[in-house]
This record gives structure tokens, C-alpha cells and sequence, in this order.
């Protein structure tokens, strides 16, 4: 036993055992997680509620391969008279995640930040309410003022706004 422990076979198999184990566990808590991650993933219509938008269950998740990059995911009604899309531009801080809904003319209906590393207080003050209220009924994101000190979160906003008008000219197009 003594000659085990001083050879390269001892350390080895018992490092191996330790390796073995450990992968163990660690599949074994994706096989109990991965189902309970998958059941809390939310999908845009289910994280948003803008006025005038119907049911979540009305709507029809849309491929986003041959949609514009940075639209994560995008639903429509089946009469092509509402519009939810969910968009990642570059922010100052880095990615940020929007939620846009548009009606059937392709004005903007609602607009909401989700994920994001803008710096809170500042970058932060282009996710207001009362700031985005004053897209709604519009089609045209540069029709607002930018928020004064936070243009790269402005433009941020501003190019989500342009992909969801891109995305809808493509969908309503078809």
C-alpha cells in the first residue's frame, strides 16, 4: 500500500476519483436545474404589457435568423396588428435589452428597459416612464430630444427603436 501512495499510479487514480466525482455532482445539478431554468425563461410578451396589446397567447414567436441582428426575439398577432420585439443594442455600460411593442401602422406602443449596465442614476434616467411616453405614437425614434448627459444611452435607445421599425417593415412586408 505504502509503494501505491509513492508511485505516479496513486496520486493519479486518486486524483481521477476526485475528477469523477466531481463531474458527477456537477451533471447531476444540471440534470435537476436546467428543467426549472428553462420553465422561469420569460419570453418578450410575457415580460411586458403596453396598452392596446392583446393576450400573450395571441401572439406567434417569429424566426429572428432572417430578421436585422440585435432583435433576441420578436411575436406577432396573427392579423399583423401588433407587434412585440425584444432588442439588444450597445449602451454606454455595455448590452441593453429593450422591449418594444408596435400596433398594426408600426407606431410605437410601448417601450421598456430591461437588462442593462447603464450607470445607475444617469444612463438610467433613459428608462423613465415619462421619457419614453414621449415615443409613444411615434414612428420616428429622432423625433424626441436625447436625454442631456447620457447621449450613448439615448442612441442605444434610439438604434433598438430603428431595428423594431426594421423588423416591422420585414414582417409586415411578407
Amino acid at each position: 500500500m505504502s509503494r501505491l501512495k509513492e508511485g505516479i499510479i496513486g496520486p493519479t487514480l486518486i486524483l481521477f476519483i476526485i475528477c469523477f466525482f466531481i463531474a458527477f455532482l456537477l451533471a447531476f445539478t444540471h440534470s435537476v436545474t436546467a428543467p426549472i431554468i428553462e420553465a422561469a425563461k420569460k419570453s418578450a410578451v410575457d415580460e411586458v404589457s403596453f396598452p392596446g396589446m392583446p393576450d400573450s397567447s395571441e401572439f406567434t414567436e417569429l424566426d429572428t435568423e432572417s430578421l436585422p441582428q440585435g432583435v433576441a426575439e420578436a411575436f406577432v398577432t396573427e392579423n399583423k396588428s401588433y407587434f412585440v420585439f425584444k432588442v439588444v443594442t450597445k449602451g454606454y455600460g455595455g448590452p441593453v435589452t429593450y422591449f418594444i411593442g408596435l400596433d398594426g401602422k408600426g407606431n410605437y406602443t410601448g417601450i421598456k428597459m430591461g437588462e442593462n449596465t447603464e450607470t445607475p442614476g444617469l444612463g438610467s434616467k433613459v428608462a423613465d416612464q415619462e421619457y419614453l411616453s414621449k415615443y409613444l405614437g411615434q414612428r420616428d425614434p429622432y423625433e424626441i430630444d436625447a436625454v442631456t448627459g447620457v447621449t450613448l444611452t439615448t442612441n442605444s435607445l434610439r438604434a433598438a427603436l430603428n431595428l423594431s421599425n426594421e423588423t416591422f417593415e420585414a414582417i409586415k412586408g411578407e
